[in-house]
């Protein structure tokens, strides 16, 4: 969401600029659904923030009417997560499985905006999360506990990298590195922004001396697509940083 650049300049034109997706859902009477968790965690605030607080709900109407907009509260935020796991759940999910993953072992990234604050969303355990385990299970694969599932990775565009690229490149050294350990076929999380910082992680890592992982970084939509029977090129995952190729092998046999 580009509001959270805003937010450093001017909290409340910032939360405006959140609310107005919000209101263009509500135009439409439909809920907002995102495959991002940044966005999730951005939209889930705002709609928390101008639902508890009536002064800023008022001074972000201010704004928004400027452009012929009010935020009137009547619209849902939903990441893919929350939308599989809780409207269609993992038990239905699973009879769409064409091809079970049965002996692809991964481990699961949840990452920080997706529950953190819980209050925003309330969407999991913030301590222990699950359900995107559950739904990992759903497509036949293993989800392997580690170390750093919900640590975070300094995504969100890699704001933290363009600061301290070596921190940065540390973290996610940490997070791969935890679960090469458990001996597992990739990570799979529930924003593009965490592959990103992920995967170029790995790269700086492997530049400045250090372990080539070469783990694969899958969006779950991306894992759940190869259990249904999509191609590797429908999904876009030539495209990738680090090659999935043997993840695929694996998948074929």
């Amino acid at each position: 969401m580009p509001a959270c650049l805003v937010h450093a300049l001017d909290y409340t034109r910032g939360l405006a600029l959140t609310a107005r997706n919000l209101c263009l859902a509500e135009e439409k009477r439909l809920d907002l659904f995102t495959l991002c968790s940044s966005c999730f965690g951005n939209l889930s605030r705002a709609k928390y923030l101008l639902e508890n607080n009536r002064g800023l709900r008022k001074e972000v109407n201010q704004i928004l009417a400027e452009v012929g907009k009010e935020y009137k509260g009547e619209v849902e935020v939903k990441h893919i997560i929350t939308m599989l796991h809780d409207d269609i759940t993992p038990r239905k999910l699973s009879s769409f499985v064409e091809k079970q993953l049965d002996d692809v072992k991964t481990a699961a990234f949840y990452g920080c905006h997706m529950f953190l604050p819980h209050k925003y969303a309330a969407f999991d355990d913030p301590e222990f999360p699950y359900k995107l385990d559950r739904l990992i299970e759903a497509t036949g694969a293993e989800s392997i506990n580690y170390e750093n599932k919900t640590n975070c990775c300094i995504g969100c565009g890699s704001f933290f990298g363009s600061v301290s690229e070596e921190a940065s490149a540390r973290l996610a050294d940490q997070i791969v590195g935890s679960a090469k350990k458990r001996g597992v076929d990739c990570i799979v999380t529930t924003c593009p922004f965490c592959i990103m910082q992920l995967e170029l992680g790995q790269l700086r890592t492997e530049r400045s001396g250090g372990e080539a992982y070469r783990m694969p970084i899958l969006h779950y939509v991306e894992l759940l697509g190869l259990a249904l029977g999509l191609d590797e090129k429908s999904l876009g995952l030539s495209l990738r940083r680090i090659d999935p190729a043997p993840l695929l092998e694996k998948i074929r046999c």
